[in-house]
């Protein structure tokens, strides 16, 4: 029988009051610092050493979660220079030719965003692949709003919940959950194929039906806007070193299929896979900085990266503040912070909610989608990674159920909600690039999201 100590029932009511706050949209940085300084000042006894623990609690998260924020960086980075030259255009422009109706448009778009979005992430992907689609999809006849939805419901229903190439979710739910990132990846999978099968075909019902709405009217739309110094850098380039761009096109595509082909043949996941395509994309990089920008490389190079570290720094910021909180109480890192001592808090508590009330598949499954339902309400889709997973370990540990299963059902709740798929604040992108609302945008998602989540719950069930 599990002993729970003051720690635990701290722990647990600060696990309560984010979810609280995350319900009520508010930001939980400021809840996981205060929560951070009370559980430490219980478990150490000792004030000074709990004020030095909320910042060892920090960078413990950050030195676990700085692959990722890397990784991301670097290929917004070279999603930057793509663009600025002209050679992302020069990919697309054979997929620009494939679409011929406004529905070939929808399900070309989605595709695309998917693909490019696990290879290099939602946002960057929907800035580059949107940019240089969508005017081919609105020629063709396909509404904006039904443009936005297709960016929304594949780069992120599809792509970002599982994350296959960069790894950055499956990274954080399986450090927090004390497990591989290839485990919960490949449980994922038929989570992805079952969400897909079900809201995709709904989503693109109601496309249908403003495709016919609109048939014979004109579409308005208002174009994404760049500044103008971006725009009259962007004009500069895309014309220059035409030869050299049109050898280094395949180039580029052969070095990340071999990517690819080296993560299967070799087995490599987590840590060693986003090591070989970080590396490749510093190559990437190297080989447009000097073939494109000549002497000028060097500085492009470097104001690239520096934009790619901002975004990432942007995004995970609050990350770390969130992870630190749920990292104490995670076996492994909890001994990280206070010392081999230490306990697994949120283990202890899984382990005692499974003695006094029995738990199944089905309420287990139920609360973990729920929770990172929850988590997603504040827009990121991220910061509730830590939570799920932790949670994972201890739902999982206690009953006996399946850990990897669990964390990635937890991830795709977490991931699709706040990611970008049925709320306002969290399909800004799709709706920026698109010039639509993204209230409407979050409206349309809503049914074929939700009903793909029965799916993505069921099949979960039977995994456990």
């Amino acid at each position: 029988m599990v002993e729970l100590t003051a720690a635990h029932w701290i722990y647990a009511l600060f696990i309560v009051l984010v979810l609280i706050t995350m319900s009520l949209r508010r930001e939980t940085p400021i809840v996981c610092i205060v929560g951070s300084f009370i559980l430490s000042w219980v478990i150490t006894g000792n004030l000074v050493k709990a004020v030095q623990a909320i910042f060892n609690s920090i960078t413990i998260a950050f030195s676990e979660l700085l692959g990722v924020v890397a990784i991301i960086s670097l290929i917004v980075a070279m999603a930057k220079m793509l663009e600025e030259t002209g050679i992302a255009q020069m990919m697309f422009r054979p997929i620009q030719g494939i679409m011929k109706s406004p529905g070939i448009a929808y399900w070309v778009m989605g595709f695309v965003i998917m693909i490019v979005a696990w290879v290099i992430w939602p946002s960057p992907a929907i800035a580059l692949v949107g940019a240089l689609l969508l005017p081919a999809a609105i020629k063709v006849g396909l509404p904006p709003i039904n443009a936005a939805m297709a960016i929304s419901m594949f780069g992120y229903g599809c792509a970002l919940t599982t994350d296959f190439i960069i790894q950055g979710a499956p990274g954080i739910t399986a450090k927090a959950a004390g497990i591989t990132p290839g485990m919960v990846m490949w449980k994922s999978f038929p989570m992805l194929i079952v969400w897909g099968a079900i809201a995709l075909p709904l989503s693109y019902l109601a496309v249908k039906k403003d495709i016919r709405a609109n048939v014979g009217k004109p579409i308005e739309w208002a174009p994404f806007e760049i500044t103008p110094e971006a725009k009259a850098e962007r004009e500069r380039w895309v014309g220059a070193a035409p030869t050299f761009k049109k050898y280094a096109l395949p180039i580029i595509a052969i070095l990340f299929a071999l990517d690819i082909i080296g993560m299967l043949v070799f087995k490599l996941r987590g840590g060693d896979a986003t090591a070989l395509l970080g590396g490749t994309v510093g190559i990437v990089m190297v080989i447009i900085g000097f073939g494109v920008y000549g002497k000028e490389g060097f500085g492009k190079l470097s104001e690239h990266t520096r934009s790619g570290f901002m975004f990432g720094v942007r995004i995970f910021a609050p990350v770390f503040l969130i992870a630190s909180f749920f990292f104490m109480g995670s076996p492994g890192t909890a001994k990280a912070i206070f010392g081999e001592g230490a306990k697994g808090l949120l283990f202890d508590l899984g382990q005692a909610l499974a003695n006094t009330v029995p738990l199944s598949q089905i309420p287990v499954a139920i609360v973990q989608a729920i929770v990172g339902g929850i988590t997603g309400l504040d827009g990121s889709g991220f910061s509730g990674l830590p939570l799920v997973g932790t949670l994972a370990q201890a739902l999982g540990g206690a009953t006996k159920l399946d850990i990897a299963t669990l964390g990635a059902l937890g991830q795709y709740f977490a991931v699709a909600v706040g990611g970008g798929c049925i709320i306002p604040w969290a399909v800004i992108p799709a709706a920026a690039i698109t010039g639509t609302d993204p209230v409407e945008i979050a409206r349309r998602n809503l049914w074929p999201t939700l009903l793909g989540f029965i799916g993505v719950l069921i099949v979960g069930i039977f995994m456990l």
